[in-house]
């Protein structure tokens, strides 16, 4: 072997390792990079959903309609979405509807969960749901409630109680089986009624 060819792969293998050892250090950087970027991306997406939404322990809210009734909701948890902070859902929900008339007997609510807007007042109590009155009871798996037309002036209804799905109510002695129940909460009229005309509320008298 010459000196020249000696020397031609002596270079040869000189710029084979050069050229290995460059791919070998950007491709090892470019994998650091790659779990690098991954790792960000998924502390970010954490961050974002845990700023998405705020629990607050020890929920509780008052307010009174025109007639002066006193409405009063409290809840173990509440959680809201910083998109639209004044939507909460609640979780273990308690909720009184105190009359300015003080002979008239305050009715209390309680449901495992509601979504309740904290500006005009407006609550879906959902689940389990329980009206209690006197003694009367009414339970059902959904219950609205809306007080006066605060801000939304095209709304239907107001000062309603509005129970639906699966809706029994009890007094003494007495059962009824209905679709819906409405109240109003200022003349406290009490409507009952089913979804269609083909079916009929059902009421049971208990006999001693």
């Amino acid at each position: 072997m010459t000196k020249k060819t000696l020397l031609q792969t002596f270079l040869s293998i000189i710029l084979f390792l050069f050229i290995f050892f460059i791919f070998k250090i950007y491709y090892q950087s470019d994998k650091l990079l790659t779990e690098e970027d991954k790792i960000i991306n998924k502390n970010l997406q954490n961050d974002e959903k845990e700023g998405s939404q705020n629990l607050i322990k020890d929920i509780r809210y008052t307010s009174n309609n025109n007639n002066g009734d006193i409405y009063e909701i409290l809840a173990e948890y509440g959680e809201s979405n910083y998109e639209s902070p004044e939507l909460m859902f609640l979780t273990n929900v308690k909720a009184n509807i105190i009359f300015k008339n003080s002979k008239k007997t305050p009715v209390n609510l309680t449901s495992s969960f509601a979504n309740f807007n904290t500006e005009t007042f407006e609550t879906t109590f959902k689940e389990n749901v329980k009206i209690t009155r006197n003694n009367e009871i009414i339970t059902g798996e959904e219950l609205y409630l809306i007080l006066d037309k605060k801000i939304d002036e095209d709304k239907k209804d107001e000062n309603l109680l509005r129970m639906s799905q699966n809706v029994f109510y009890k007094k003494p002695g007495y059962t009824l089986k209905a679709d819906i129940i409405e109240i109003d909460l200022i003349t406290k009229n009490s409507k009952i009624y089913m979804n269609t005309d083909t079916k009929k509320v059902v009421g049971t008298t208990l006999l001693n």
